[in-house]
Parts: structure tokens; C-alpha cells; sequence
């Protein structure tokens, strides 16, 4: 199942995202100013000698531009042409991070809530592998000791099919094994499963009970849907975030037959409490971002001998992130805050970040809950003596 580990990764990884696609809106800020300062072709005057006044006029608006964006507005003889493409360009610019905000928060959701149509269709493979298994015996002229009609026969397999909220889930989210899998499926079946000795064993017996149907099932769960390369292959170039994600999918499948009889087969959640780990997926996103300012103070402050740009921003984004779960959510005990994001940073930043980051989470954490600012209650209250 999704958990909050998972959620702070992506998180982390969405708000990078944010802050790539942030800079390179404000140098396609600068992009809109050169844009309103290139020479006219139209007058009779040749752009040779129009281009000093625009290169002037140009370099007053850049200078105008970033005076805006410090809040620290100093120049006064400033041409009305340059000050008014200043102007817009920041105006352009906040605009595109506004909208890009919104864009990559949803993103964002719909990433973690598209790991549950992954793990449908997961399912929907061992239905399928079924169906493949009905077709190979059908398609055969002689008679074999392959009788792979009776995987078909599989009472798991057929429960599965008839869960009724498996099915309206399968079709409300328009997931399918399109007819251009199926060679893919079939491929699967015959070169994989079908030589496969447990599989073997299994066919050679003409009735199954229930341990023996479920244990098939898992074997073929765990040993080709969700380890063989080609459906790994397959996957991977579906979801981006394959690796990250595959382990969330192991639980979820696996716990789904972690069953003692065919009553007990029911479709595995998301998460435990999806509302309640969403809100805080979401908060912690805009808590970080609405807080930037007042956080990257309260670290600098912390870092006096490093300036701010020489921090990694990795570094800068999970310390901020930290932050902002120690202070804004109380039932989160610090010291599993901090344990987060120690690893959070062993794994997505510098060697050293992990080290770097447990020394002063820890000191901030001490320094706000001194000040008040870090404030627990109930839960929160564990271990942060």
C-alpha cells in the first residue's frame, strides 16, 4: 500500500520539478523582454543603427525586470518603454508559475492514485493468462497432456473475474489489454508459464482444491507477473516511475491472495486512509512552497558560514521540507520527521546530505520547539523527549 514515505518522495520529486520548470520561466522572461526590443524592419532606418537604443533599452528592462522580482526597485531614470516590458515580463512570469503550480500539483496526485490502475491491471494479466491458457489447448489439433484449460478452470481466477467491483472499476477506469497485448500475453504464457515444472504439475492433476488453486495462482504472481523481464519491459515504458512504484504493487497484489477461502478475495485500497494521507500529500507540497521564503531564512540563519546558493538545492528542498512537516503537522513526532528525510536525502542528494541534514533538522527542531514554533500533540508527543 501507498505509505507516507512514498508520498514524501514524490512529493520532494515534485516540488524539484516545480522549481526546474520555475527557473526556466524566468528565463523565458528574459526571452519576452529581447522579444519587445528587436529592431523594426519596416522604417526606412537600417536595424544596424537601431540596435544600440534597443540593446540599451533592453538592458534597462532586464535590470528593471530583476529589481521587480527582488522587491528591490532602484533605478528611477528608467525609459517608460523598459520599465512597461519589465512590468509584463514579470507579470508573464508569475502567471506561467501560478498555472504551472496547479498543473504539477495535479500531476502530482494523479501520479500516486494511477499506481491502483497498475495494480487492477496486474490482476487483469492473471485473468487474462486464463483466457491465453482456454485458447492454447483450444487451438490444438492432437490431443496433449497439456491441458491448460484447467488454469482456466481456476477457482481463484474465476472469483477474481467475477468480483463485481473489480469489473466496475476495471471499466470506470478504462483499463484493458488491448488485442496488440495480446501477442505479448500470449508470448508470456507459452515461453514462460507454460514450461514452468510447478505449472507443469499443476495441469497434470484434473481437480483442485482451494490451497491448490490459490497456490498457482500466487506462484504465477510472484514468479512472472511481477518479476519476468518482458512484463517488467512492458511497464516500465507505461510508468516512469516503475522502479520507485513496483515495490507499493508487490504489497497490494500480494495481499490481495493473502486469503484462507474464495469469501476472503477482496480488492486490496490504495492506501489505509487515502483522504487523510492525500491531505497531507497536498499540504505538505503547498506548506513548503507558501513557506519558501521564511524557511530558506531559518536555514541560512542556522548555516551562517554557507551561503544560500551553495547549498544543493536537493539539500535546500528537503530541509525545507522538513521544516514545514515539523512545524505544520503536530501529530507527526519529530523524530520520525527527521528520520524521513535522512534517508529522503541519502537517496536523491549528495553523499554527504544524509549526514548534513540529520545535524541540522535536529538543532532547528530543538531551536523552534524552544521558540514554540514546533508545537506537538497526541501522537506527535511520541519520542520527542
Amino acid at each position: 500500500m501507498v505509505n507516507r514515505r512514498l508520498l514524501r518522495t514524490k512529493a520532494f520529486q515534485t516540488i524539484y520539478a516545480f522549481r526546474t520548470v520555475e527557473r526556466a520561466n524566468y528565463q523565458l522572461a528574459f526571452d519576452y523582454i529581447a522579444e519587445q526590443f528587436l529592431p523594426n524592419l519596416d522604417l526606412m532606418i537600417p536595424k544596424e543603427e537601431q540596435m544600440p537604443k534597443l540593446e540599451g533599452l533592453r538592458k534597462l528592462a532586464e535590470l528593471y525586470f530583476e529589481e521587480l522580482f527582488k522587491g528591490e526597485v532602484k533605478a528611477e531614470d528608467i525609459p517608460a518603454d523598459s520599465k512597461n516590458a519589465g512590468r509584463q515580463a514579470l507579470a508573464i512570469y508569475r502567471d506561467a508559475v501560478k498555472r504551472d503550480r496547479v498543473r504539477i500539483k495535479h500531476a502530482m496526485i494523479e501520479e500516486v492514485e494511477k499506481i491502483y490502475d497498475n495494480y487492477l491491471k496486474l490482476l487483469l494479466l492473471l485473468v487474462e493468462l486464463a483466457d491465453v491458457a482456454v485458447w492454447d489447448e483450444q487451438r490444438r489439433l492432437l490431443e496433449s497432456e497439456h491441458k491448460t484449460s484447467r488454469f482456466g478452470e481456476n477457482q481463484v481466477i474465476l472469483a477474481l473475474r467475477n468480483l463485481p467491483n473489480f469489473e466496475n472499476e476495471i471499466i470506470r477506469r478504462d483499463l484493458r489489454w488491448t488485442e496488440d497485448d495480446q501477442n505479448f500475453i500470449r508470448k508470456l504464457f507459452l515461453d514462460a508459464v507454460l514450461p514452468d515444472t510447478e505449472f507443469q504439475s499443476y495441469l497434470r492433476t484434473s481437480k483442485h482444491n482451494f490451497e491448490e488453486d490459490l497456490a498457482i495462482v500466487v506462484h504465477i504472481l510472484k514468479t512472472f507477473i511481477l518479476k519476468h523481464h518482458s512484463v517488467v519491459a512492458y511497464f516500465e515504458e507505461k510508468d516512469l516511475n516503475w522502479g520507485e512504484n513496483k515495490d507499493v504493487l508487490k504489497s497490494l497484489t500480494t495481499k490481495t491472495f493473502k486469503i484462507q477461502n474464495i469469501a476472503e478475495l477482496v480488492l486490496q485500497p490504495l492506501a489505509l486512509n487515502w483522504d487523510d494521507d492525500k491531505f497531507y500529500f497536498t499540504d505538505l507540497f503547498d506548506q513548503t512552497l507558501n513557506n519558501d521564503d521564511e524557511y530558506e531564512k531559518i536555514i541560512i540563519e542556522q548555516t551562517k558560514n554557507w551561503e544560500a546558493d551553495r547549498l544543493a538545492m536537493t539539500d535546500m528542498i528537503i530541509l525545507k521540507m522538513g521544516l514545514a512537516e515539523m512545524i505544520h503537522f503536530s501529530s507527526i513526532p519529530v523524530k520520525v520527521s527527521i528520520n524521513e528525510y535522512i534517508e529522503l536525502a541519502k537517496n536523491y542528494s549528495t553523499p554527504k546530505s544524509g549526514q548534513f541534514v540529520n545535524g541540522l533538522l535536529d538543532v532547528l527542531s530543538q531551536k523552534l520547539a524552544e521558540d514554540g514554533i514546533v508545537r506537538k500533540s497526541g501522537r506527535g508527543l511520541i519520542d520527542n523527549k
